[in-house]
């Protein structure tokens, strides 16, 4: 049985795919726009079919009415999806890989915060609703973050390596090793030392390590030299001697 929520879906994908089409025509072939209407077509359409599987979040039939539901907890889901919304529309007006980042994030959000709306209220008791919310969206979340994580992880540590000479990238690779070995061992030799602090730990070296990336990108590569203290375009690019010259 089709929702109220899963009809305002449903007619915002069809009005998406009619629209992928029309502009398709009117831009001559032009298949950028055509996509990511098409793209809206489905996400809409997922949206629909996920509202009228879950009837909106709707109380189950049967449960008593002098329970006292829980109100919803603050989220801040709206303000991800305004993140997500704004690094679409920058990747839409670069036209660069931003746009997919950002229909990433708002596909997201919408899935988090309709499953956090529908779980909320599936019940009368708050623990088993915060179960029912985890038996769900955890074997999704938790591979997702620790491939979020290590690759943020790998790639501002490669900016980094990149944007030092060759003796000092290998001086920070190991000091990194290292950093990360003792890390690993304290964990391990005290089980007992407190989340919070871990946290606040890996939390301050997360945000360094990015930092450190964003600065590395900025400088951009370390040029190379080659035997004799000549640059790479010193040298040449092919790195043959020029003509005229012995080898």
């Amino acid at each position: 049985m089709t929702t109220t929520a899963g009809k305002l879906w449903y007619a915002v994908a069809a009005l998406a795919f009619v629209a992928s089409f029309v502009y398709g025509f009117a831009a001559g072939g032009e298949w950028f726009g055509s996509f990511v209407l098409g793209s809206l077509a489905v996400t809409a359409g997922l949206f629909g079919f996920l509202a009228s599987a879950i009837r909106d979040g709707d109380v189950a039939a049967g449960t008593s009415p002098d329970v006292q539901h829980r109100a919803a907890l603050p989220a801040g889901w709206p303000a991800l999806a305004a993140v997500g919304a704004g690094v679409s529309v920058i990747g839409l007006a670069g036209g660069n890989a931003l746009l997919y980042v950002g229909l990433g994030i708002l596909g997201a959000v919408f899935l988090e915060w309709m499953v956090q709306g529908w779980a909320e209220r599936a019940t009368g008791d708050p623990q088993y609703n915060s179960e029912l919310r985890s038996r769900i969206m955890s074997p999704i979340e938790i591979p997702l973050i620790a491939v979020i994580i290590v690759g943020v992880f790998l790639a501002s540590l490669s900016r980094v390596l990149l944007a030092l000479p060759v003796n000092g990238a290998r001086v920070v690779a190991i000091a990194i090793a290292s950093v990360i070995l003792l890390v690993a061992f304290l964990i391990a030799y005290r089980p007992r030392i407190g989340s919070s602090v871990l946290a606040g730990l890996l939390a301050v070296s997360a945000v360094a390590l990015i930092a450190a990336g964003i600065a590395g990108g900025i400088a951009g590569e370390h040029e190379i030299e080659h035997e004799g203290g000549e640059s790479a375009e010193e040298h040449g690019s092919s790195g043959k001697p020029e003509e005229g010259h012995n080898p």
